[in-house]
């Protein structure tokens, strides 16, 4: 069994939302390979690294709007219970990463 993830909350918080958004971006990004080669395992360790990674940014006072963080994260718990799609994964990276631009 893995070690879980665990974002450190301090340095979390020095990175811009942009940069954030980045980083939960590139665990779909992951994911979505981890899917598309039948990796379970890498599928559900990137799902976890993004949803601590969203949690770290709930925790984070420069985030005032909370709203897509939530919807984020319940997209993706979603995702990791149920059953992997690359083309729901790919949707919501395209929606982060247009956010961001």
């Amino acid at each position: 069994m893995m070690k879980p993830y665990k974002v450190h909350q301090k340095k979390w918080n020095t990175f811009s939302k942009s940069v954030q958004l980045r980083h939960i971006s590139a665990e779909l990004y992951r994911a979505t390979k981890g899917s598309l080669h039948g990796n379970e395992d890498w599928v559900r360790g990137a799902y976890e690294r993004a949803i601590s990674m969203i949690d770290a940014s709930l925790d984070d006072p420069q985030w005032k709007d909370r709203a897509m963080l939530y919807q984020l994260r319940d997209a993706i718990a979603a995702l990791y219970v149920g059953k992997t799609d690359p083309a729901i994964i790919r949707f919501i990276y395209t929606q982060i990463f247009e956010k961001q631009m």
